[in-house]
């Protein structure tokens, strides 16, 4: 372990469970136990990108430095109307492509994770890094391997910054117990989460509140309103980065005041039959905490600050008071629609019902710069709400109609009268769209730098022909259309400042001349070509700037390496996708070459090495490399097991990983 990885948690983290003993008393004692997750198991017939993403890093401590700030992957909801800003991420990861093919999306989706000791649990804490709030339900198993429910919450709404979440469980466990099970909420390769890693906090001895109307989860409530009266989280017991289980610490130290160890029979009985003894471990440091300087908090420096967080909740206290004299209508039109403009659509709306000057300030045009529309099903609903935002959107610049369907009477409508501004048009998934809405789109659109139109295959050549009007086109996803390659030619030919193209050249290498001749600012590319050839891939030489590359290499001899130098060359390279490739020795110390890489995708790929182990040349020599992805490639799970060992800075991903 790395002591880089270290400083997120605490010392030697490899030793755990950690043990923080109360003694009641002069002969009792009950210890806190402290532990992370030890194994992880998943019904394979219950899948989900969040699950194929957390599976292979939920074992062990965080390894995830950053907690608190925002992750900049992309979050969109499966549906619903919002203003928020969305990310230009180019094109879909192929990870997330492939996974598609065999998730189950419709489902909750489930991980069980097994720790090192039994206990009676107090807490779960849930180290979040990508799209917070997807888990939906923390149940325990009991000695008859039933499943019990801690805690349920399906409609939370929070930012996308990372975070530790410890949700209040609502539901009593007077059983011991070392397996949780964690519910998902279904996922897509536009919205899934990732989780570092889960703690377990619990007792080895079940206590109860001394006060019989209330639970334990309550004392912890009503401890931490102690020392944040202001806190309105209800949600997560641990929102405080810097303090978290402050409120743990202190019913520690009081234990008495608090709490009693329960003596029924009923802990005997449902006792854990195979319960481990934990190991006693001579420190009482709890993990999880980091201050901005990094500083790692001990239970001791915890302990001393209580005096100094009362000084800190006297003032803030004091504060609110003044503000609260301070009225909102004073502010001018100019700071209020400031304000406005950092609120989500629902309070919006619910703003305009204020008063009369609330309700014109929320019509403002320029709250409505960005409008998502996504996976919408009813026409009549989509109708409504061109009509609800025709009036409001006259300076939209990004809109997101993805999965949704819609009259294009209404969609041509609603572009004379919002679309003239528009650089951002999003269509992806849209049965709906015709050669009719591409050509209001040419006419309207002109200013258009970002355009998506994968998987609408409502499109005909007459429709391609539109698009070669368009002039500034930067980003074009034509992922699963049926344009053929002359169309597609036409509009490079209009828009030779593109820097990102998805798209299937099946025997269509002349394309990929011709894009790499006219386009030579290209950044970003996923092709899928038969029959590659080295004249082919010489050309791409001319493009400088390529960060992104995928390649579907069907047919690609195993005796040409023009490919692989051409990426080794490329050092601005910082992801490539591979699909049906053939690796070699000598093709792994090309890739290797590319000192910039972050990312590798390896796909449905086969092997001729003179020993497996040979890929860790490139976990080796590749520094800032960060994530590697074997899918359907047979990587066996030890010598998984033994990169993510030998390089902890990278994380190593196999669909195995989720099929176990």
């Amino acid at each position: 372990m790395t002591t880089h990885n270290q400083s997120i948690y605490c010392e030697n983290c490899s030793r755990y469970p950690y043990v923080g003993r109360v003694s009641v008393g002069e002969e009792d004692s009950v210890d806190f136990i402290y532990q992370f997750v030890k194994k992880r198991f998943v019904d394979v017939n219950h899948r989900s990108l969040s699950i194929f993403h957390t599976a292979p890093d939920i074992i062990g401590p965080p390894k995830f430095q950053n907690y608190g700030q925002l992750i900049h992957s992309v979050r969109e909801d499966d549906a619903g109307v919002s203003i928020s800003r969305w990310q230009n991420k180019g094109f879909i990861r192929q990870i997330d492509f492939e996974v598609e093919f065999w998730t189950r999306r419709s489902e909750n989706n489930y991980i069980d994770i097994e720790f090192h000791e039994a206990v009676y649990p107090i807490r779960v804490c849930i180290y979040e890094i990508c799209n917070p709030g997807s888990v939906i339900q923390i149940s325990a198993q009991d000695s008859n391997y039933q499943w019990i429910q801690l805690w349920n919450e399906s409609s939370q709404i929070v930012s996308p910054t990372s975070r530790l979440f410890s949700p209040p469980l609502t539901h009593p466990c007077n059983f011991k117990t070392k397996m949780l099970r964690l519910v998902f909420t279904k996922s897509s390769s536009q919205s899934y989460s990732k989780i570092d890693a889960v703690m377990l906090i619990g007792a080895s001895k079940l206590i109860v509140s001394r006060n019989a109307n209330e639970n334990l989860t309550n004392v912890l409530k009503r401890i931490n309103c102690m020392y944040f009266p202001c806190h309105d989280d209800v949600h997560n017991l641990t929102a405080d980065l810097k303090s978290a289980h402050l409120d743990l610490v202190h019913l520690q130290q009081n234990f008495p005041e608090y709490c009693i160890i329960c003596k029924s029979d009923i802990r005997k009985k449902t006792s854990y039959k195979n319960n481990l003894r934990h190991k006693k471990v001579p420190q009482e440091i709890i993990p999880a905490y980091l201050q901005p300087n990094g500083e790692k908090n001990s239970r001791h420096n915890l302990l001393k600050s209580h005096s100094n967080y009362a000084k800190d909740l006297k003032l803030s206290s004091n504060e609110s008071k003044e503000l609260s004299l301070f009225s909102l209508s004073a502010l001018s039109d100019e700071v209020l629609l400031i304000i406005l403009k950092n609120m989500d659509l629902m309070t919006l709306c619910h703003m305009s019902y204020v008063d009369k000057r609330f309700n014109n300030l929320t019509r403002d045009p320029k709250l409505y710069t960005h409008l998502n529309i996504r996976f919408v099903s009813d026409y009549k609903r989509m109708r409504d709400i061109f009509c609800y935002f025709s009036s409001r959107c006259k300076y939209l610049r990004q809109l997101d109609l993805t999965g949704s369907v819609f009259d294009v009477k209404d969609f041509v409508n609603f572009l004379d009268n919002c679309g003239m501004r528009l650089t951002h048009l999003r269509l992806s998934n849209c049965i709906s769209v015709n050669s009719c809405a591409l050509l209001k789109i040419s006419e309207i659109c002109k200013n258009l730098k970002e355009l998506d139109l994968s998987r609408c295959y409502g499109i005909d050549d007459e429709g391609f022909s539109y698009l070669k009007k368009l002039k500034s086109l930067e980003r074009l996803n034509l992922c699963s259309t049926r344009i053929n390659a002359q169309q597609l030619c036409k509009i490079l030919q209009k828009n030779q400042w593109m820097r990102e193209l998805d798209t299937y050249l099946i025997n269509r290498e002349a394309v990929l001349i011709k894009l790499a001749n006219l386009c030579r600012n290209l950044e970003v590319i996923n092709l899928c070509i038969c029959n590659l050839t080295s004249e082919g891939i010489n050309t791409l030489t001319n493009c400088k700037n390529l960060r992104k590359v995928k390649f579907c290499l069907y047919n690609y001899p195993v005796t040409d390496d023009s490919l692989f130098r051409f990426l080794s060359s490329n050092q601005n390279l910082q992801e490539v996708h591979l699909q049906h490739a053939v690796l070699t020795d000598h093709r792994l110390e090309l890739l290797a070459q590319c000192k910039n890489l972050k990312k590798l995708y390896l796909s449905a790929i086969t092997t001729k090495l003179d020993i497996p182990d040979n890929c860790s040349v490139i976990l080796k020599q590749c520094s800032k490399l960060q994530e590697v992805c074997f899918v359907h490639c047979n990587i066996s799970d030890q010598l998984v097991n033994k990169w993510k060992k030998r390089y902890p800075h990278v994380s190593v991903y196999t669909q195995k990983d989720i099929v176990l």
